[in-house]
């Protein structure tokens, strides 16, 4: 990992690297805190944290040199410069999407070394996931299908979208996920259309569409998963958008293996809906790389200009929404391989009704 992101730096012409995204953090030394920041040259690599943080971060981050900013009235430019001049660093890089002007100008004007924006230089080794990475994958949707399992016996008449996203977070944790859930969203009747909107007081009711979207979290690894289930009877027209997204959904991933346009699986989708004359309800991405981060490169979209490569893990999740009407979603993870992908999501693509 330290030896791929040296090799990165070598052509970005720096020997030094600030690292403060926390996801990047954690990819690169194992810690799993967001309050902290990494330095690698070529003769070392530093955990920087402060002193509320020390034991966790010994256990978590054994290969790096731990150091405890707030020492001594120190500050964090302070430190990463005394590593810089310690390690005869001349050209420091960092990351220029994750850090404010007055932090960049806090380090111009204490650090001695030249400092350069770099970005994407970390993320660039993130979008193919080690067999490590798939592992944790792999278990965090076994845990995201056990909790959605449990949940289903709660959909009923009168609860609320709020009260299911509680009891969805706990099954999560419960599961064996991280004790930090991530953003869950339970959406139902005409409300469903909103895609991605917060949930509410809403109380579920006879006939509704429920789109379910949740994830576990395990060891810092992610899953994006959705179904939509009716409650009562379904109608024709909920039928039939459900098999229209079926059918989208499975010609999509017949697309994905490595070496394809990531916008091969959308025009795939797009061309099936735009038969059954649902184009103009159709979102334009119908999918997105994902690991520590929810939403990481490569993008499954109408404008994507990324090649799917063996190891990405990503999302397919067609959907369609009809304002006023309410809309629908199946969201699967898939490994890329040489000679397709495999579904790491197991639960049924049959419409579920309760």
């Amino acid at each position: 990992m330290i030896d791929r992101l040296i090799a990165k730096m070598r052509e970005e012409y720096i020997d030094g690297f600030f690292i403060s995204n926390p996801y990047n953090v954690q990819y690169i030394s194992g810690y799993r805190q967001e309050h902290a920041y990494a330095v690698i040259t070529e003769k070392g690599k530093y955990l920087i944290t402060d002193g509320r943080y020390k034991e966790l971060a010994y256990i978590q981050c054994k290969e790096f040199e731990i150091i405890l900013w707030d020492e001594k009235g120190k500050k964090i430019n302070d430190t990463i410069n005394e590593i810089l001049l310690k390690d005869n660093v001349k050209r420091l890089g960092f990351e220029a999407q994750y850090i404010t002007y007055k932090q960049f100008t806090d380090l111009f004007d204490i650090i001695k070394a030249e400092i350069t924006p770099v970005i994407g230089l970390v993320e660039q080794l993130r979008v193919i996931k080690t067999q490590e990475e798939i592992s944790y994958i792999r278990q965090a949707c076994e845990i995201t299908e056990r909790a959605f399992n449990r949940l289903l016996n709660d959909i009923n008449v009168g609860i609320s979208e709020k009260e299911l996203v509680a009891k969805s977070n706990y099954y999560l944790v419960t599961e064996g996920g991280d004790a930090k859930v991530s953003e869950n969203i339970i959406l139902s009747g005409k409300r469903s259309s909103l895609i991605v909107s917060s949930p509410t007081d809403k109380k579920i009711e006879n006939g509704d569409f429920v789109l379910i979207n949740i994830g576990a979290r395990y060891k810092g690894y992610l899953v994006d998963f959705s179904r939509t289930v009716v409650v009562g009877k379904a109608s024709e027209k909920q039928k039939e958008i459900y098999s229209i997204l079926q059918k989208t959904q499975t010609e999509a991933i017949k697309t994905i293996k490595a070496g394809v346009l990531a916008k091969e699986p959308y025009l795939a989708s797009e061309k099936i809906i735009d038969e059954m004359g649902y184009l103009d309800y159709h979102y334009k991405g119908i999918g997105h790389g994902i690991g520590l981060f929810l939403h990481e490169e490569p993008f499954i979209s109408q404008s994507s200009k990324n090649i799917l490569e063996r190891n990405n893990v990503v999302t397919v999740e067609p959907g369609i929404y009809i304002p006023g009407w309410g809309g629908a979603r199946i969201e699967d993870m898939v490994v890329v391989t040489d000679e397709g992908c495999e579904i790491l999501t197991k639960t049924s693509r049959d419409l579920i009704v309760l």
